[in-house]
Formats: structure tokens, C-alpha cells, sequence
């Protein structure tokens, strides 16, 4: 139990999500593929509705357990954390019981008349009830993230992946031509199931966790009264909450503008939702495959800042700074590099069915280091108390986002790629005002050479090679697939190689740093 290091933490949440994103991200191409691009569409309609129920609910106490269970952790004070527990799933729960009856009871007015999709209706129905579950396993998850043990989290996270493909896929196979509107529900069924499955191995680890807590955190320092706590938790989570909300809140926009503004833009409505399908279901999930580590880092970060910063070590909030923007910058920028050069090739292997999806991955792929770096600033500044101003940009980013939505999609010779550029300059914009504030509050300096100078020379040399190999293999080789393994892989052996070769810090430190003791 001693290992609990940030890197440590960021690694082994990372392993773990690069599983569970690899599984999910072969099954959203196969339910891609089964759903159809219009099927998916209304899976996608349906879907931000438990998105930002799930956010209102738990991401703002979710990150304010973490947050003070690791300051009390810092302070050895035990009673307290089991206080913020306590408190934290009596506000939870009963939140979860309020929103989901407000959704169950109104969800054919919700289907009808405001995402104007009624085939979406079984679907809100059906995850509605899962929301009680998700709002509890919520609290676990913050309740790890704060002791910075991120094994109970891992392992959650893969076993609700493996349950959701096996039940979705299982249902599929023995549900053969049905409606459109039943095959979305099993897809949310497939869902539902996964996160009951998970809920039970957080109150598993939970009961394990137990005996870390009573041999190593002893009963130090003032105890905080359950009212206090209370009054604490919602008015640090309520601004966390309304910035995170405002992303599912834009998915949300999403779905009930953007094919209206298609239709507007001279598609019929089966192309408009077959288009949202292609952006939402296929093209974000594949450009955005680095938020993988971004995420990671973002979860594990969060506590790492707080707990140094309430002890005063300004020195390692600065080093964990350093070290989670060097990390995302050293992971995203070759797969950024890389759907640059094979956007096409890669989208058309994986959805043959879907013309059109490479192009939206080009140009999402090209703004997107500005959201995972943006992700990891806006943690920080949460870790740090200063989750008003990271709302306050986050609405800027939002009604940049919104104009750009309703404004641009209608243009015929844009569309979907009005949009694109209209959150891509929200990005850059926020990550600006965000970085300008955190560089200002901790004396953080830029390191462009290792940050981005160094990983990008590796890139571009790794897509040049890239792009003389595929070109080549595919000429002789007749699989698609192999080539692009081949290609991918050899030009990853490549981006590491060159990395190594010109001393990328991050790289050369990693195995020390994941396995010290403390840093």
C-alpha cells in the first residue's frame, strides 16, 4: 500500500483504460456496424440524457471526495474520511432517487419533444433506474482516487466492459431483425448491466480497503462535524458540477440540434441522423482514443495537487504539473500525428459502411491536443480550489460551442465541419485563459522542448515513415488489417526509438517513477 504515487496511480489507471477502451472500441465498431449509421443515431440521441443525469448527480462530489479524503489522508485524520463518506452518499442517493423519477415519469415528453426522436423512448426508460447505482459507485470511486488507489477502479472498469459486450452482444445474437428502437435499447440494457456489475466490486475493494485505512491512517487532528462537511461538499462541488455538466449538457445540444440544423442545411432526416451518427458514434471516439491517458491523468492528478498544496510542497505540485502535461503531450501528439497522415485508410478499415468519417477524424484529431491538455489544466485547478473560474471559462467554451453548432451547421458547404472548427477555437481559447491563471497561481514554467518540440520531431519522422510503409505493404500485401498493424506498430517501435534517442525525459523516467516509493 505504501507505492501510492501520483505517476504510479496514472499508470495503472492508464493500463487499465487502455483495456477497457480497447475492448469498448472494438465493440462500438461492431454495434456501429450492427446498429447502422441511423440506428446509432438514435442510440447517440438517447444517450446524453444519462450522460448529464450521471454528471449533475456525481461529478462535481466525486471530485470533491477525492479531493478531501486525500487533504485528510494528508492530515492523518481517519474519522474524517469516513465522515465525508457518510455524507457524501446521503447527498448522492438521494439526488439519484430524485432525478431518475423526474426522468422515468416524463421520458415520452422528454423522447417527443425534446430530443424529437420518439424511438428514443424505451431507451431513457430503461437506464433511468441505473442512475441510483452509478450516483453510489461514484462515491467509491472518489473515495479510491482520494487514498490514490486506483486498482479498485481499474478492475471495476474492465469487468462492467466485459459484462456490457457479452450481455449486448449475447442479446444481438439471439435477437435477430428487430426495430431500430429495440436494438438501441439493447445496447442501453448492455449498459445497465455492466454498471450494477460494477457497483458490486467497488463495495468489494471497499470492505478491503477497510484495513488499509484502520493500521495506517490514525485519528489525528480536529474532527469535522457532518453538517460542516455537508455545507462544504456542495458548495465546493457545485461549480465542478455545472462545468463538467456543461460537456454533457453541449452532447445533450448535440442531439437535439445539430440534425435539425442538418435538415436545415438541405438533408432529409434519415442523412441528418445518419451524419450525427457518423460524428458521435464514429468519428469522436476514434479521434479522441489519447483522452484515454488524459483521463487517467486528470483522475489522479487532481488529489496529487491537492494533497501537496495543503501541505505546502509547491515544488511537487509543480512536478506533478510538469510531469502530467509531459506525459498527455507524449502520448497524443503521435496519434494526432498519426490520424493526420492515415485518417482515410484507418476510418474506412474500421467502418467501411460509413463513407465520409475520415474526413471528420482529420480535422477533430488536428485541434484535439488543446482539449486533453485542457482536461489536465482544468483537474489541476479544481485540486486547487479554484473551481470558479474553471466554470466561468467553461461557459465561454460552451456558447462558443453552441454559435458555432446553430450558426455554422446550416451552411451547406460546411455542416458538420462548421461545428468542428467552432469547438476546436473554444479549445484553444479556454485552455489559454485556463493555463495563463494556473501558471500564474503556482509559478509553473513552460517547458516547450520536452513538451512539445521533442515529441513532435518524433511524430513527424514516425509519419513519414508511417506513410512510405502503408504505401508500400499495401501494394503487396493484400489484408488491410496487417498492413496496418504493421504500419502502426513499426511506427510506434519508431516514435519510442527517437524519443529515447533525443533524452525525452518522461520516457527515460517512467519505469523510476512508477515504481518509486514517493514522488
Amino acid at each position: 500500500m505504501h507505492n501510492r504515487s501520483f505517476v504510479r496511480g496514472a499508470f495503472i489507471l492508464t493500463i487499465a483504460n487502455v483495456i477497457d477502451r480497447a475492448i469498448g472500441f472494438v465493440f462500438r465498431i461492431i454495434l456501429s456496424n450492427l446498429l447502422g449509421s441511423e440506428g446509432t443515431g438514435i442510440y447517440q440521441i438517447a444517450l446524453p440524457i444519462y450522460f448529464v443525469s450521471i454528471t449533475f448527480i456525481t461529478s462535481g462530489i466525486t471530485a470533491v471526495t477525492s479531493r478531501f479524503v486525500s487533504e485528510e489522508r494528508a492530515k492523518r485524520n481517519r474519522k474524517n474520511i469516513f465522515s465525508i463518506m457518510e455524507v457524501s452518499f446521503f447527498i448522492v442517493i438521494l439526488m439519484g432517487i430524485v432525478i431518475s423519477s423526474v426522468i422515468f415519469f416524463n421520458a415520452k415528453y422528454i423522447s417527443d419533444n425534446l430530443l424529437h426522436e420518439p424511438r428514443a423512448y424505451l431507451s431513457i426508460l430503461v437506464f433511468t433506474p441505473v442512475l441510483i447505482i452509478v450516483s453510489s459507485s461514484s462515491i467509491f470511486k472518489g473515495f479510491f482516487q482520494g487514498l490514490i488507489n486506483m486498482i479498485p477502479a481499474s478492475v471495476s472498469e474492465i469487468v462492467e466492459q466485459i459484462v456490457r459486450v457479452s450481455l449486448t452482444l449475447y442479446l444481438f445474437s439471439i435477437l435477430t431483425d428487430i426495430k431500430l428502437e429495440y436494438a438501441a435499447v439493447i445496447a442501453v440494457l448492455g449498459i445497465a448491466a455492466g454498471e450494477v456489475t460494477s457497483f458490486f466490486m467497488y463495495i468489494f475493494y471497499y470492505r478491503r480497503e477497510l484495513c488499509y485505512i484502520k493500521e495506517e491512517i490514525p485519528d489525528e487532528g480536529e474532527t469535522w462535524d457532518k453538517l460542516d462537511i455537508a455545507k462544504t461538499i456542495i458548495k465546493t462541488s457545485f461549480p465542478i458540477t455545472i462545468s463538467r455538466m456543461i460537456v454533457n449538457i453541449l452532447d445533450l445540444f448535440e442531439s437535439l440540434i445539430i440534425p435539425s440544423r442538418l435538415i436545415k442545411s438541405g438533408l432529409t432526416h434519415k442523412e441528418a441522423i445518419s451524419e450525427f451518427g457518423k460524428l458521435s458514434g464514429m468519428a469522436y471516439p476514434l479521434a479522441y482514443m489519447p483522452a484515454v491517458i488524459t483521463m487517467s491523468l486528470s483522475v489522479t492528478v487532481l488529489p496529487a495537487v491537492s494533497e501537496a498544496a495543503s501541505l505546502k510542497k509547491w515544488d511537487t505540485v509543480r512536478l506533478r504539473i510538469n510531469q502530467a502535461i509531459g506525459y498527455t503531450t507524449m502520448i497524443a501528439i503521435p496519434a494526432i500525428i498519426l490520424f493526420l497522415t492515415l485518417h482515410d485508410e484507418i476510418a474506412t478499415l474500421l467502418y467501411p459502411n460509413s463513407p465520409g468519417v475520415g474526413a471528420l477524424v482529420k480535422i477533430i484529431a488536428a485541434g484535439s491536443i488543446f482539449a486533453y491538455l485542457e482536461s489536465i489544466v482544468t483537474s489541476i485547478l479544481n485540486g486547487l480550489g479554484m473551481q470558479n473560474m474553471v466554470l466561468k471559462n467553461s461557459v465561454i467554451w460552451t456558447v462558443i460551442s453552441v454559435i458555432a453548432m446553430y450558426v455554422l451547421i446550416p451552411i451547406p458547404s460546411l455542416r458538420l465541419f462548421g461545428y468542428i472548427y467552432g469547438f476546436i477555437f473554444a479549445d484553444i481559447l479556454v485552455f489559454i485563459l485556463n493555463f495563463r491563471e494556473l501558471v500564474k497561481v503556482t509559478g509553473l514554467t513552460v517547458d516547450y522542448n520536452n513538451w512539445f518540440f521533442k515529441p513532435l520531431t518524433s511524430a513527424l519522422i514516425m509519419s513519414i515513415a508511417d506513410t512510405i510503409m502503408y504505401f508500400n505493404l499495401i501494394s503487396v500485401i493484400a489484408n488491410k488489417w496487417i498492413v496496418m498493424f504493421i504500419t502502426v506498430s513499426s511506427g510506434l517501435a519508431l516514435y519510442l526509438l527517437i524519443s529515447y534517442i533525443i533524452k525525452l525525459p518522461y520516457l527515460s523516467d517512467l519505469n523510476k517513477l512508477i515504481f518509486s516509493r514517493s514522488k
